[in-house]
């Protein structure tokens, strides 16, 4: 009996480390998804010397990457909140 108790208390703190492991990764996810908005917003901006055309195309570009990452973002918080009630 002592045996099959020790092996359920293993597997509980196993599933509560993976449930920690989780949260963590959606934490670091969500992190990224702004970072990374954020880096297209800067690319936007950084390239000289090129057609008005071209910038023109490639601020629209890296505008609308920005705001894909923004949507995952929001969609992800809205998702995952449901989840764990963190976000």
């Amino acid at each position: 009996l002592r045996i099959e108790w020790c092996k359920s208390r293993a597997r509980a703190t196993r599933w509560v480390e993976e449930v920690q492991l989780l949260q963590e990764e959606m934490r670091r996810v969500a992190a990224y998804l702004l970072w990374h908005a954020t880096w297209w917003d800067v690319q936007a901006d950084c390239r000289a010397g090129l057609a008005l055309a071209e910038v023109e195309g490639i601020r629209g570009y890296a505008k609308r990457q920005a705001a894909v990452r923004r949507d995952l973002h929001d969609t992800f918080l809205i998702k995952w909140g449901a989840v764990n009630g963190t976000f």
